[in-house]
């Protein structure tokens, strides 16, 4: 159990502007790293350095699996932990080198990887991708499952919550949107003579590896010192909470499992995710592949995604304050369905215009821009309401503890994209893809079952994200009743 500082009435109190964003800026890490290993590191690894499909997924299900136990241990450790820094920040602090060197790492594996350890090039390639995704992903839960935690403390208000966790997406999206750039710039800058399309040459990846490796460590050391004043006014561990740590975590899981809206945010949240991930790592194939666009038009279908996350932040933000958080995630979440999966099962139906057709490509950047701002919605909310379910919690269980809540929602999120990932790599080669192949020439009939299985994917996994989350129950007017019971008891 955790007291809180009578010092800091995190009810009324409207947080400061500096606070606010210095916290919402750590969030960077997250969106340069996601970006890339859900867009184009199946890419990068498969059609560009030459690891199949089914390896790649293996790889990274690896990572999942380590995901699985690191997540809650990490949410136990820095609920429980007492310092002068606080719970939250020795372990924000601790992974800022790390994770910016392992996701250098993981886009550098050597050339000659394979003849080095005298073993086949495909194993080296596999094991080099297990070491530094385990790695950065370790290193990535480190920071973020106390950083979604800390933004839970800051304040218990309903609203104000809201607009911290939209700090943190924006901060998200926008560090986003400059690796995206810069990924396009270094990809159209590197055209050769031997690569033609920059996107099959493997240099561009590295050099943004390295840069953006650097972007990753600064954002998190940046907003670890940025917030540090906060740390006297947050909750502090019970001096008699000194249960093994196993046992803490056998039970903090059970109890947690116990709350229904828990339960419906948690497995709705994760198929939603699960699409998105599906979605980003199939999107470079798709659009060499399917839509048959070229490097330019899928940049500037990259940049409408992330110009549609940042209106749909601030328009979501609006309904959800004038109405209520459920019905804002399920709202955003009919936009996704219809924008994400519709456009390709169209075509495949032939209802979308043709390949020669003038309209062809604003209407393809334009299913960028649709999508990505329904799914904003969940950006914006998911992450509120997971803050009100601790306040729940505490008035079920007498514990504030907002790492293990916070810690299952960051492996719904990277479990969720991770086996995306996983399920593309498996339809990457299901579909006859391959290393080198070339677009102009391949069987139209790859195409076909490419957008097929991505629209039917997307579909069906959405479909089961709405049904779930259904069972979310936490009103505006109940979490105000449950701040009500919370303010009672300790006065």
């Amino acid at each position: 159990m955790t007291t809180q500082s009578p010092a800091n009435d995190r009810s009324r109190t409207r947080l400061p502007a500096r606070t606010v964003w210095l916290y919402g800026l750590g969030q960077a890490s997250e969106g340069i790293k996601n970006y890339a290993f859900t867009t184009f590191l199946l890419f990068y690894y498969t059609s560009v350095i030459g690891l199949s499909g089914s390896y790649t997924g293996a790889a990274l299900m690896v990572a999942l699996m380590f995901d699985a136990v690191t997540d809650p241990l990490v949410a136990v450790l820095s609920d429980r932990t007492r310092s002068r820094w606080g719970r939250r920040h020795p372990y924000m602090i601790a992974s800022a080198l790390p994770l910016g060197v392992c996701f250098y790492l993981t886009f550098a594996p050597p050339h000659d990887l394979g003849a080095a350890l005298g073993i086949r090039r495909e194993w080296a390639l596999f094991g080099w991708l297990v070491c530094f995704a385990v790695l950065t992903r370790g290193a990535m839960t480190l920071f973020h499952v106390p950083h979604m935690a800390l933004g839970a403390e800051l304040t218990d208000n309903f609203d104000e919550r809201t607009r911290v966790v939209m700090a943190r997406s924006l901060s998200a999206t926008i560090a986003t949107a400059i690796s995206v750039t810069g990924y396009y710039v270094l990809v159209a800058g590197m055209q050769t003579p031997e690569f033609a399309d920059g996107r099959l040459n493997p240099a561009p990846y590295v050099v943004y590896a390295g840069i953006f490796g650097m972007a990753i460590t600064l954002s998190v050391l940046l907003s670890s010192w940025g917030t540090r004043d906060r740390i006297a006014l947050l909750a502090e561990p019970d001096d008699t909470d000194d249960e093994p740590i196993a046992s803490a975590l056998n039970r903090d899981v059970r109890e947690a499992l116990s709350i229904r809206s828990f339960r419906s945010l948690f497995f709705g949240f994760s198929l939603c995710f699960l699409a998105w991930g599906v979605t980003n790592a199939l999107g470079a194939h798709n659009a060499l592949y399917f839509w048959h666009v070229t490097i330019e038009q899928q940049g500037l279908w990259g940049l409408f995604v992330l110009i549609g996350i940042i209106f749909g932040m601030g328009f979501w933000r609006r309904v959800a304050e004038r109405t209520d958080k459920k019905p804002t995630f399920l709202m955003g979440m009919g936009w996704f369905i219809a924008f994400a999966a519709g456009p390709p099962l169209a075509k495949v139906a032939g209802a979308f215009p043709a390949e020669s057709s003038p309209l062809y490509v604003p209407l393809f950047v334009l299913t960028g821009f649709m999508f990505s701002f329904g799914i904003s919605s969940s950006m914006v909310v998911v992450g509120s309401m997971m803050a009100d379910i601790t306040d729940e919690d505490d008035l079920l269980h007498r514990r504030r503890r907002e790492g293990i809540f916070f810690g299952a929602l960051s492996f719904a999120g990277k479990a969720a994209t991770g086996l995306g990932v996983v399920i593309a790599g498996t339809v990457y080669d299901a579909v006859g893809l391959y290393r080198g192949l070339d677009p102009a020439i391949a069987d139209p009939a790859i195409a076909t079952r490419l957008g097929l299985v991505t629209g039917l994917v997307l579909l069906g996994l959405t479909g089961a994200s709405l049904f779930f989350f259904l069972g979310y129950d936490l009103t505006r007017e109940r979490q105000a009743e449950i701040q009500r019971r919370l303010q009672a008891r300790a006065s």
